[in-house]
């Protein structure tokens, strides 16, 4: 029977769509944790999330017959096109199975639509854009179950997209820190120790009542840090602050960090728990009863995520981040964390990969974002 791919259209679709995963991995895969589908909906809804303001998005599931076999988006984001004074469009949300005609009919689906946004180049996979969570395809660390915001995909999907004409644009690393007796690795702490005293600036935790007005600072530090790296796109105000809703209620404030000198912010790190250790089990719902697991579950969480850190331009190489690094760690450990994950890094921000390996980080996974013409 031929493969056909069908825009999603109505309510019905948009839960095939966001369910599409269940027919890939079946319910028991070891490492796959499914996203949880009410939080996926808010996040394609077009009325509440900023991103579409300034984006143009398709959403497409393939079938065999009546049978779903596979999914795809594609997105055009003017802001980052404007920043980066290119024409390219996303694709993502990509699941498929391993016959070959799905594949080709998803990709060639997305690209299609692409090219006719007037687009030059297809850019992917990520969930929409590089602002966004599950971004890049896993390249190395099959054999682990991902932390909180990063995805899993299986080995055959690189063979898809290589076949289908795409190729390596950038690798993002994941780099693992341990600390099973629960310090700061030795090498790390020695070096505090040695330069503390003479350190001008210092690291605070976010002030919890004054959430929003730390967040604005975050975004100005992170505009800074951030604006001449590779697939940076600015956020105004009302975005950024609609990705950070969520850290209030669900981050220990003792993860949300800054760093001032002379009482000017010039640094921050924002780090989570990982909530995959507790949400593994939930399958995707909070309904009837998963809500009670996941809270007894997030007792037990070992893990963490770093998510974002940045330094001013002026204030690097004096020693921030590996402070911010630190006392997250520090922190960390003070409450049964074991392991550690930082989150991406690009694989040629050469300073923060130095300092990470320098201080007993391993390479955990690495994940590919791919393009092509079009």
């Amino acid at each position: 029977m031929s493969i056909t791919v069908e825009p999603v259209r109505g309510g019905r679709d948009l839960t095939q769509f966001l369910r599409l995963p269940y027919s890939i991995y079946g319910k028991d895969h070891p490492q796959y944790v499914f996203p949880l589908l009410g939080q996926m909906k808010a996040f394609l809804n077009k009325e509440k999330n900023p991103f579409f303001r300034h984006a143009e998005t398709e959403l497409w599931v393939a079938r065999d017959g009546k049978q779903p076999v596979g999914r795809i988006a594609a997105a055009v984001d003017r802001t980052n096109n404007e920043h980066h004074q290119e024409l390219v469009g996303f694709f993502g949300f990509y699941e498929a199975t391993e016959d070959p005609a799905v594949a080709t009919a998803l990709l060639t689906t997305a690209r299609d639509w692409i090219r006719d946004q007037g687009m030059t180049v297809m850019r992917g996979p990520g969930c929409f854009t590089t602002n966004h969570e599950y971004l890049g395809l896993l390249i190395k660390g099959h054999e682990l179950r991902p932390v909180i915001g990063m995805p899993w995909q299986p080995e055959y999907y690189l063979d898809q997209m290589e076949n289908f004409g795409l190729a390596k644009a950038k690798d993002l690393l994941a780099w693992e820190f341990t600390t099973p007796d629960r310090k700061p690795p030795p090498r790390m702490t020695r070096f505090v120790e040695r330069v503390k005293d003479r350190l001008d600036f210092t690291i605070r935790r976010f002030r919890m009542n004054q959430f929003w007005e730390e967040v604005d600072v975050v975004r100005e530090i992170y505009s800074a840090a951030w604006k001449d790296n590779w697939g940076f796109i600015p956020m105004d105000d009302e975005e950024f602050r609609h990705s950070a809703k969520d850290m209030k209620s669900m981050v220990n404030p003792g993860f949300l960090l800054i760093a001032e000198k002379d009482g000017e912010p010039i640094g921050f790190s924002m780090t989570t728990q990982d909530f995959n250790e507790a949400l593994y089990s939930l399958k995707g719902s909070l309904l009837p009863f998963g809500w009670l697991k996941f809270l007894l579950a997030k007792r037990n969480i070992r893990g963490a995520r770093t998510l974002l850190m940045g330094v001013k331009p002026e204030h690097r190489q004096k020693g921030v981040d590996v402070m911010l690094v630190y006392e997250t760690i520090r922190y960390g450990a003070s409450i049964g964390i074991e392991h550690g994950e930082c989150s991406w890094i690009l694989e040629d921000n050469e300073a923060m990969n130095k300092i990470l390996e320098r201080y007993g980080a391993t390479i955990k996974c690495v994940y590919r974002i791919l393009e092509s013409s079009v």
